[in-house]
């Protein structure tokens, strides 16, 4: 909306008690980084009404947001930093200046109160304002709100946090500054006040761990191997892991991500409106048929997925048939039980 400034009063959007109630606990725990980039997003995109907003807040991942740079010449060093991997005593030969406004200009982003978003990837309409219910609200493997002396009411971090892999400022970072601890003390005068994982079974994250940076680090490894999927090794990997934590009885974090590594010691089929698809998997893998070879096309792979269940003893689940086979379960993240192993 031409002229509506930001942070939008979205509490005055039009829109139904149920919108603004969504919005407001969305909002409410979003993560700092989050919120920097909802802050540049819905300047880059319309919104007209609390619908608009909440479609947005589902397609935040669409957008990047560069931490820091507020004008053209820090644009261009964040850039040639991070992005490009120049070293630094070739810097001072680069216009920096130039650099940032034309990349500015080639991806139309702005900049905004804490550093630079542009975007990276077209949104949808995700929210059609009948789907409220199926909205996700937030992405994430574990959610920690973070306090300190001086920011005592907190501030959320959504876990995984990428900068050990891109080198670029992520979550960890940019929520450690705005409770002005120094990043070079990492996480010691942090204080935790809330820890939430998104798998349901795992609960009472806090007295799971001696130490926050535990915590944290195994955090950002279940957000790694979901992000991950398996590496495409295993169809049905979200599935075949919820279904596995279920089956085992896991309410620990790292038991949960030793699972996540252990996948092959369960054999899962899905729900029967997948049948054709894992069947032709199955079969492809196993070597039975050959891709567009001429018994791709006559091969009856529902019916051979189902041929599964009798022998390898599946019960049923939420999404689909599950059993835990005879592979060995290799322990990295937790400590195995002890006396007789009955699953884990």
């Amino acid at each position: 909306m031409e002229g509506y400034p930001y942070p939008y009063p979205w509490k005055e959007l039009p829109g139904t008690p149920e919108e603004i109630e969504f919005l407001s606990k969305r909002i409410e725990e979003m993560s700092v980084r989050e919120g920097y980039l909802l802050e540049g997003a819905a300047q880059i995109q319309s919104i007209e009404n609390a619908a608009d907003l909440i479609n947005l807040t589902e397609q935040l991942d669409n957008f990047s947001f560069f931490y820091g740079p507020m004008e053209d010449s820090s644009l261009g060093y964040y850039f040639a930093t991070y992005r490009e991997n120049i070293a630094a005593d070739q810097i001072p030969y680069l216009n920096l200046k130039q650099w940032g406004a034309d990349l500015r200009e080639q991806h139309g982003g702005i900049f905004i109160s804490g550093g630079y978003v542009e975007q990276v990837s077209p949104c949808k309409q995700i929210y059609n304002g009948r789907n409220l219910c199926s909205m996700t609200g937030e992405s994430f493997s574990v959610k920690l709100k973070l306090a300190s002396e001086h920011h005592p009411e907190g501030v959320w971090v959504k876990l995984p946090d990428h900068e050990i892999s891109t080198g670029e400022p992520d979550e960890l970072k940019i929520a450690l500054e705005e409770l002005l601890i120094p990043y070079s003390d990492k996480l010691n005068h942090a204080v935790l006040l809330e820890a939430t994982c998104c798998l349901d079974y795992i609960k009472d994250l806090e007295g799971q761990y001696d130490s926050l940076e535990q915590l944290v680090r195994d955090g950002n490894n279940l957000g790694y191997a979901l992000e991950e999927r398996g590496q495409g090794m295993l169809p049905c990997f979200e599935e075949r892991f919820r279904e596995a934590i279920e089956l085992e009885g896991c309410t620990r974090l790292d038991e949960a991500l030793d699972i996540s590594q252990n996948l092959r010691c369960y054999d899962f089929i899905p729900k029967e409106e997948h049948w054709e698809d894992f069947g032709k998997h199955l079969a492809y893998q196993r070597g039975i048929i050959k891709p567009n070879s001429p018994a791709d096309k006559y091969f009856d792979y529902a019916a051979y997925c189902k041929s599964e269940f009798g022998r390898l003893g599946l019960r049923p689940c939420a999404e689909g048939y599950i059993a835990r086979n005879d592979r060995e379960f290799i322990h990295e993240f937790s400590q195995p039980a002890q006396g007789p192993e009955l699953s884990m």
